[in-house]
């Protein structure tokens, strides 16, 4: 089946949201630590005074709690409780919240045992303390789930935006069954599939204009060649893909992370955002402290390309980076030329060009070094498929699946590939394609650790040092 007309059109009045899915879970955890710190200071003193005639000390009752606080934050964290669906879904909310505040209550109570701490604390005043501060978290989750309810509605707060793809009439019809904002989401745009033969590219652009979280296929379960036509294409967009449910899903409720609303999930997004929060924090503590370690090699690098050859130290060179936008990416130069854009020319081995200082800062990496810059302006990432001149990509996008799809992550500065040799020229299409297998197992497999180990791979394989030159 060909691909009907792509046409990219912003709903009227979306515009961005105000308040952030972010903003909303971490205020809804700060009313939650001071619910518990309240419930502290008001019935531990209380109890105190029934029981012994006196309040004993404040700043006991406000640690006891703060203890509390701390370890519910965190154990609510890990379960996604200030997920904002589940402040709008969900049905148990008492549920989920007694569970959260037991398994709290007993971490708190091990840690006093294996501590010693006990005869500190009244158990008499612990055991009130349970009961007000489940009765305070549940009250104010109450309250935190209508604000959120009425949030949902507000135009000035989305938790995912959403692109809806299809023809107008299904669009329309999804659009009359379900309304996103009961969970927070916000069709940010339509991509509609009219009569007249275009290109998948033109919806790839018009996706990346928009920069959604999701993108939802309104398209009839039948059709499976345009189902897969448009997957391919998005593909190579950070996006999370679903697919509307079709007449027999339609009759069950709870599909995707937001009911029948957002169907199946066909392909989910390489990072969530709190992987993205946290590989964000990692690339910012890595960069800061290597280039504040590596300062003299920096600067020793520097005088040495001043006094090998004439031109600057370092260079500029365009690269495409996440979302297949273009970035200016730092290195030491290592040649004689800047070649950049169409006048780009890979380097192969014993190329004339390499300085003699530079083939032995490529040889070592060192040039990559100032990379560090662009991972501290949020270009790049310490850990990612490493960001190929713009002409490079251009001679191998379409000849490889998925060439493009590297794209839905930031570059790094170093990568899955790279630690396992797959580094240097790429004159074959059988080279560039085991790099991109590679890539695409990084995008497919990611998580803090492997980012550690690639790191440490860098600095101590041999493999990552092959090939270089």
């Amino acid at each position: 089946m060909t691909m009907d007309r792509v046409e990219g059109r912003l709903f009227l009045g979306t515009g961005n949201p105000r308040i952030s899915w972010l903003a909303f879970a971490l205020t809804a955890a700060a009313l939650d630590a001071s619910a518990i710190l309240v419930a502290a200071f008001v019935t531990g003193p209380a109890y105190y005074l029934a029981s012994f005639g006196n309040t004993d000390s404040l700043a006991q009752h406000l640690e006891w709690g703060g203890t509390f606080a701390l370890v519910f934050l965190v154990i609510a964290s890990a379960r996604g409780s200030y997920r904002f669906r589940n402040y709008v879904q969900s049905k148990n909310r008492f549920d989920d919240l007694l569970l959260t505040w037991t398994i709290t209550s007993g971490i708190v109570l091990a840690l006093v045992f294996l501590l010693k701490a006990g005869a500190d604390y009244s158990r008499g005043a612990t055991v009130v303390l349970y009961f007000s501060g489940l009765a305070a978290l549940f009250t104010l989750r109450l309250a935190t789930a209508r604000l959120a309810e009425i949030l949902a509605r507000s135009a000035g707060f989305a938790a995912r935006k959403v692109v809806l793809v299809g023809r107008r009439d299904d669009i329309a019809s999804h659009m009359r069954r379900y309304d996103l904002r009961d969970v927070g989401w916000s069709a940010v745009g339509i991509v509609e599939l009219d009569n007249v033969v275009e290109t998948a590219v033109q919806m790839q652009g018009t996706i990346r204009q928009l920069r959604p979280d999701d993108v939802i296929l309104v398209v009839p379960w039948s059709e499976v060649s345009l189902i897969e036509t448009l997957t391919d294409a998005l593909m190579e967009t950070p996006v999370a893909i679903h697919i509307a449910p079709g007449p027999f899903l339609d009759r069950y409720a709870g599909m995707g992370t937001a009911g029948n609303a957002a169907g199946l999930i066909l392909v989910r997004a390489a990072f969530q955002r709190t992987d993205v929060i946290t590989k964000r924090i990692f690339d910012i503590v890595v960069a800061s402290v290597a280039l504040l370690l590596l300062l003299p090699v920096l600067v020793l690098t520097a005088i040495a390309i001043k006094l090998d050859s004439r031109g600057p130290v370092l260079f500029r060179q365009t690269r495409h980076g996440f979302n297949h936008q273009t970035f200016r990416v730092f290195k030491f130069r290592s040649m004689t030329v800047m070649e950049d854009g169409e006048a780009f020319r890979q380097a192969t081995k014993n190329d004339a060009r390499i300085t003699r200082v530079g083939r032995w800062i490529r040889r070592t990496n060192i040039d990559e070094l100032p990379q560090f810059l662009n991972v501290l302006l949020g270009d790049m990432s310490v850990v990612g498929p490493r960001p190929h001149p713009v002409n490079l990509n251009k001679a191998f996008d379409g000849r490889i699946a998925y060439y493009a799809r590297r794209h839905i992550a930031k570059p790094g500065i170093t990568g899955w590939a790279q630690v396992h040799g797959l580094r240097g020229e790429t004159d074959t299409e059988e080279k560039m394609r085991a790099r991109i297998e590679y890539d695409l197992y990084y995008l497919r497999n990611w998580s803090l650790w492997l980012d550690v180990k690639i790191v440490l791979m860098t600095v101590f394989s041999p493999k990552s040092y092959r090939n270089a030159g």
